[in-house]
Formats: structure tokens, sequence, C-alpha cells
């Protein structure tokens, strides 16, 4: 594996995956983003687990950023044997790899890795998303995202605007996301079918188990104003809840150095075990 690459995977069954890969050598970490965003928003995430002597994946999950936007196959269990087949194609599966999953649309991918094939993960990262928190359907946002066709027509005329919106509403700073890093996001779902494929998510069935046999970090923003982490206490059996101070919910945006520093600490305690 070189230092950094970036590029296409296809999948046996015909899907092509971009993806970005950091890291000579040392455990597999694979990184899947939410909505709106692509890989890209683990760009400063990505650089600090690399250095830290970790093989580290990023891609656009099935219907985002450079990969293939089909009309199907959306549900959380299909995107997870995405990612799986990708880990494998790039000769990475060998060992059980560390599964991080940003927002709805990667927490529930990286839950349904770590649900289905608990033994090739070694340990399963959440941010902005878990057990016990509102699933990706609830609250104006969810509702509106699963009704068909109307928030294509609605938001592709304002799509900049719309998604603006959500980067500074969600923030902890909403000044957070540069220019240049929205332009990626607006551009990434003007392509062709990109915009329906990135609500897809929302509008099909989705479990959200409540548990894993795989130890599980919760990591959540103290500004996210789509959680109430009232009822949350620090420790679940296998699952740990951590607050990052100064976040809200775009973490990996907005408070790259802390959420790598968790991951690497809760990394090398699971190595140690």
């Amino acid at each position: 594996m070189s230092n950094a690459e970036s590029g296409f995977v296809r999948l046996a069954s015909g899907l092509r995956l971009r993806y970005r890969c950091a890291g000579d050598e040392g455990p597999t970490t694979l990184l899947l983003h939410g909505w709106p965003e692509t890989g890209h928003a683990w760009r400063r995430v990505l650089p600090t687990l690399a250095a830290s002597g970790y093989v580290v994946v990023a891609p656009d999950l099935r219907g985002a950023g450079d990969s293939d936007k089909p009309t199907a196959g959306y549900e959380a269990a299909v995107r997870m044997e995405d990612v799986r087949e990708l880990v494998a194609a790039l000769g990475l599966a060998e060992d059980p790899v560390y599964v991080v999953g940003h927002g709805d649309a990667g927490a529930e991918a990286a839950s349904a890795y770590a649900a289905v094939h608990p033994g090739e993960v070694a340990g399963l990262a959440l941010l902005s998303a878990g057990p016990g928190l509102p699933p990706p359907q609830a609250g104006w946002v969810g509702a509106f995202h699963q009704t068909p066709d109307l928030p294509e027509l609605l938001i592709a005329p304002q799509l900049e605007a719309y998604l603006r919106h959500f980067f500074r509403a969600w923030a902890h700073d909403p000044d957070m996301l540069a220019e240049a890093d929205l332009a990626v996001y607006v551009q990434a779902l003007e392509k062709p079918g990109a915009l329906r494929a990135s609500l897809a998510p929302f509008r099909v069935p989705t479990p959200r188990p409540d548990a894993h046999e795989v130890p599980t970090l919760l990591l959540l923003g103290e500004s996210d104003p789509r959680l109430d982490l009232s009822h949350l206490s620090e420790d679940h059996g296998k699952l740990r809840v951590q607050t990052i101070l100064r976040g809200g919910h775009w973490l990996p945006e907005e408070r790259p150095d802390p959420v790598a520093a968790a991951l690497l600490t809760f990394f090398r305690e699971q190595a140690a075990r």
C-alpha cells in the first residue's frame, strides 16, 4: 500500500466505489461519512491516523461523491457489504478492521458491519449517531427527506443555501466549514442522480441495533442540536460514550484533532486487550 492514494474499485456487482487511502502499514481503519458529505469529510482526520501507524480508507459511499449512483441498494446492510468488499479488494481484510461511521448514513453502515460480521471488526466508533439516539427519520428533516420526489424538486434550485443552512445550524461554530469545502459537497450533489441518491438512505427501512458484540465508542458533540445527551452515561457495557467539547454534529470537520485523539486512544485500548 502506498503512503497516500486515491482511486476506484469496481465491485462484483459492477458498482464502482471511489476511495482515499493513506498509511504504509498497520491495522486497517475504515472511515464512513454521513449525509450530505463524501469521503472528503475525513481529510483532516485521515492523515493523523495514518501517521500514527494505521492504514486508513475513506470511501465515497454508494451514491455519494465520485462513486456510482444506482437507483437501489441503499439499505445499511448493502452499503456495508460495498465497503467490506472494498477492504478485501485493497488487500486489507486479513485482520479485523476498525470501523468508524459519522452521522446517520455512516453510523448505520458501520453498525451493520459490526452486527453482521463481528469477528471482522476490531472496534466500532460512531460519531453523532448511534444507540439510544434519534433515528434519521426523526424530526422534520428526516420526514422531509423521506418524502418521495418533493425534496429533490425543492432543494435542487437552492442546493448551496440548503447545505449551508445545515452546516451552520448543526455546528458549534457556524463558520467552521470553509467555502471551498462547501463547494466540494455542492458540486458532488449537482452530479446527475446524486441528490436523489443522497436521500435514498432516509427512504429505506434500517434496523438500528441497540448493542453490538464489538466494543463501541460513541463520540458526541456537546453542541449538536439534534441530540439530547442528558440521559446518556459514559459507559453502557461495551458501549463507551465520550463528549467532544466545542463540537457540533460535524465532528470530523469541526474538531478533527480531538476526534483523531479519541479514536487512537480507543484503538490502542482494544489492541491491548
